[in-house]
């Protein structure tokens, strides 16, 4: 089961992931950790990983909350430790706030598994150093970050961005053999054939 919570000034895209023993790993939380963790509570969802898909402040800025009120462990490809120390790379600083994340950071492995679901990690960079999109195959679901979304892909003119890699990233997205339910960082989901069919960015 998937819940998506919208959060911060930036409408960030937040997903928790839960199974029928009620237990949960939570993808990008970005800010507003008490209404987060407020969720888990209604739901008496025992959180046991928080995953990152990178490490703009906006994907990040509740983690801390979070780690520090359920001790769980947290992952990110480990080309975005960088970014997430770096109060420059991550943007923050660029917003007036500047900001390093203090929870301990695990780097992810291309294939994990998580309250008995299997997690699937794409490194796609472009949009940032460590840039991923996170495929979990029970659930149907491509949690794609700010790699790809609805019509549209994420920005490349940002530090430690590149054009030239966010269209590499994009062949491989083209050439991905299977159909998901799309599940961005920012606003409405889709689904994976669809975006290759239809979004300009991947029919160029």
């Amino acid at each position: 089961m998937i819940k998506k919570l919208i959060l911060g000034t930036m409408q960030t895209n937040c997903y928790v992931i839960y199974n029928d023993n009620h237990e949960c790993f939570i993808i990008d939380p970005g800010a507003q950790g008490q209404k987060v963790a407020k969720f888990l509570e209604e739901k008496e969802l025992e959180l046991k990983a928080i995953l990152l898909t990178h490490g703009h402040f906006d994907h990040i800025g509740a983690v801390d909350y979070l780690y520090e009120r359920f001790q769980c462990p947290v992952y990110a490809q480990k080309e975005s430790f960088e970014i997430i120390r770096n109060p420059q790379y991550n943007l923050s600083a660029m917003m007036g706030e500047s900001f390093t994340l203090k929870a301990p950071l695990l780097e992810a492995t291309s294939t994990m598994n998580i309250i008995g679901m299997t997690v699937q990690w794409l490194l796609l960079e472009g949009h940032c150093y460590g840039s991923s999109m996170i495929y979990v195959p029970q659930e149907n679901a491509l949690f794609s970050g700010d790699v790809l979304f609805a019509g549209s892909i994420g920005r490349y003119d940002f530090p430690t961005s590149s054009h030239l890699t966010t269209k590499e990233s994009l062949e491989k997205i083209k050439s991905l053999q299977f159909d998901a339910r799309l599940l961005p960082g920012h606003g409405e989901e889709s689904s994976l054939n669809y975006e290759q069919k239809h979004n300009p960015f991947l029919r160029s």
